[in-house]
């Protein structure tokens, strides 16, 4: 599964992207209306505790709303990492 969260600086989500893993890479071509310059797309690793179930679209969507409020991304090298928020 891909997991690609579009963030700003502090790691703020403000969009996710999921898709099989056998997908085409997730790509912006232009900046969307309310997307803001200085925001960066990371590929990360759904928390352990997630499941995120690509059939059911209502929980996925429930799910991926959950990662945004209750999770950042943090950059440790080339790798992203959602960590909880404190």
């Amino acid at each position: 599964m891909q997991l690609r969260a579009l963030h700003d600086s502090h790691g703020n989500i403000t969009a996710l992207a999921v898709s099989p893993p056998d997908a085409e890479p997730v790509q912006i071509i232009e900046m969307q209306p309310g997307q803001q310059i200085g925001q960066r797309m990371t590929e990360v690793e759904a928390p352990p505790e997630t499941t995120l179930d690509l059939d059911d679209a209502r929980q996925l969507n429930e799910d991926l709303s959950n990662l945004m409020q209750n999770f950042r991304v943090e950059i440790k090298g080339e790798k992203g990492e959602l960590k909880r928020n404190d």
